[in-house]
């Protein structure tokens, strides 16, 4: 399903796990969803911190 949304605590998730050292892939297992997901959510995260 291309181009579905996420659930926002799902993002906050992502980026609290990510800030605590957690790699994209565990955090894609914990939370169900893929890889580039994570991936593209930490991006977004990078480019505006």
């Amino acid at each position: 399903m291309a181009n579905k949304q996420i659930e926002m605590r799902k993002v906050k998730k992502i980026f609290k796990l990510y800030s605590a050292g957690v790699s994209k892939r565990r955090i894609s297992s914990q939370l169900g969803i893929s890889r580039n997901t994570v991936s593209k959510y930490i991006a977004f995260f990078q480019r505006y911190q």
